[in-house]
């Protein structure tokens, strides 16, 4: 039952057009699902690798790292749902030209699109972003919603309680262009 949104993830945006990005500090990515009578499902990992690929950035969160603080559940949602053993890993790729970076002491936020692969699948999807400059270290957060179905991911259900398919991953993280 524990969502495979993690993808999350591994979302937002970071570096400036066609340079390199070396993150720096810890990073986070997050999901956030829903169900009946208030019920909610979080999970969250530290592994975030952010990579440049020349025209774009590519962001990847190993899905067996995803910690939902309950073990049974992080074992059902790796092997029933998110089959981690075929498909190890959330990707999101954005376009450099997408992405555009503050000056220093500057903040800021947009929508772009990117492409997410999950479980095999792999579908347009809007990423918000949301970049802040200090200095030489950029700080990124960013959120993509997601629906399970599109990615072919069976919807978690145990106990009587089904999770909605539609859910919020999320990631941040700091970097310094290289």
């Amino acid at each position: 039952m524990n969502l495979k949104h993690t993808l999350l993830a591994a979302m937002l945006l970071a570096a400036p057009a066609l340079a390199g990005v070396e993150r720096s500090g810890e990073a986070t990515a997050a999901f956030s699902g829903k169900g009946p009578a208030g019920f909610k499902l979080e999970g969250k990992t530290n592994e975030v690798v952010v990579k440049d690929q020349g025209d774009k950035v590519v962001f990847s969160v190993p899905l067996s790292t995803l910690k939902t603080g309950i073990d049974l559940r992080d074992r059902h949602m790796q092997e029933k749902y998110l089959e981690v053993s075929k498909y190890p890993e959330a990707v999101l790729e954005v376009l450099w030209t997408a992405i555009k970076l503050p000056e220093n002491g500057q903040t800021v936020t947009q929508t772009t699109n990117g492409k997410m692969t999950i479980h095999g699948k792999t579908k347009e999807v809007p990423v918000t972003y949301t970049v802040k400059r200090n200095g030489e270290v950029y700080e990124a957060s960013g959120k993509v919603p997601l629906n399970l179905k599109d990615y072919d991911i069976n919807i978690p259900n145990y106990m009587g309680v089904t999770v909605k398919p539609d859910i919020e991953t999320t990631v941040s993280f700091s970097f310094k262009k290289t």
